[in-house]
């Protein structure tokens, strides 16, 4: 029997922040690895969750052999998703291996989704970090809605940033669609192609749209604004590159009505493919480098803004 005066406190859930971006090559699992390393060598249990359906291979920027056990267990009802939570050589992080065994595709149902997400919710972990495929694919997109943290990468290459700006264009769809109803969502997409084919008398405005067409829920881009995307440039070799991401930001508010928050760059470093041909995350290679300070400011800030305004 428990004494009256004992509080039972109930385990938060874990913080699921979602990684994703519009075209591969462009860092992604990279980034994804390295937030979670990061977030482990802060003291947090962290688990890495490889979600690429086209061929996962945050193992192999992990550093670990690809294990036998994947998701494809999960998802074919072999095993809970408890049941295929890895270890990894380094403290406080796990990590959850993808579908490397691409040979043979996997078919998800939203009802897939939904038992995964809730199941996901309930890992005893403090972050999770979800490494996602690359483009707009409606179960990448599904997940990246639900993230607690949106993480959005590019680089500065100008397909990176064409495509970038496509995974946006579907992401604001995507959200639009739940919350709209079926021919108000299919006269929008009728109005999107003409603005696409440049045959609008005007440039186009969703913002605008929304309030003057029924059938939608009018607070959708305030809802988005309490949750933004935040972008990572990634591989950035000049102060000018590093700009882009405030240039992106402006013509996402201007063009979208979006508030992208440009969370920071990432510069570009050879150690980086160095440490992957040896099997070994740049991270723990080399700890103490200016790269290794940009992902702790990322992850200190994302945790507790205050505090890194309080030490400047």
């Amino acid at each position: 029997m428990v004494p009256e005066n004992i509080l039972t406190v109930e385990k938060a859930e874990p913080c699921v922040w979602g990684v994703s971006s519009g075209k591969g090559g462009v860092g992604k699992t990279f980034i994804s690895t390295s937030i979670a390393l990061t977030l482990s060598k802060l003291g947090h249990n962290v688990v890495l969750v490889d979600f690429d359906l086209t061929g996962a291979n945050s193992h192999t920027a992990l550093g670990v052999d690809p294990s036998h056990m994947s998701l494809r267990h999960y998802f074919e009802s072999q095993k809970s998703l408890n049941e295929i939570v890895l270890n990894t050589p380094y403290p406080h992080l796990q990590y959850v291996q993808g579908f490397w065994d691409s040979w043979s595709p996997v078919q998800l149902s939203n009802a897939d989704i939904d038992r995964f997400w809730n199941e996901l919710k309930k890992i005893n972990a403090d972050y999770i970090v979800i490494d996602l495929g690359t483009g707009s694919y409606q179960h990448h997109l599904d997940l990246f809605k639900r993230c607690d943290e949106k993480f959005l990468i590019t680089n500065p290459e100008p397909t990176s940033i064409e495509k970038t700006y496509r995974f946006i264009e579907s992401f604001i769809c995507s959200t639009l669609k739940d919350n709209s109803t079926a021919d108000a969502f299919g006269k929008l997409m009728y109005v999107l192609r003409d603005h696409r084919q440049r045959i609008l008398p005007q440039p186009f405005s969703f913002k605008k749209y929304l309030l003057n067409n029924d059938g939608f829920v009018f607070d959708h881009f305030e809802q988005l604004s309490k949750n933004p995307i935040r972008m990572i440039v990634n591989s950035v070799r000049s102060p000018q590159q590093a700009e882009l991401g405030h240039s992106m930001r402006s013509v996402c508010y201007k063009y979208y009505d979006l508030s992208l928050e440009y969370c920071c760059a990432i510069d570009f470093d050879n150690a980086v493919w160095q440490a992957l041909r040896n099997r070994e995350p740049v991270l723990i290679a080399q700890p103490f480098t200016p790269l290794s300070g940009q992902f702790l400011s990322l992850c200190k800030h994302m945790i507790d803004p205050g505090e890194l305004r309080a030490v400047v």
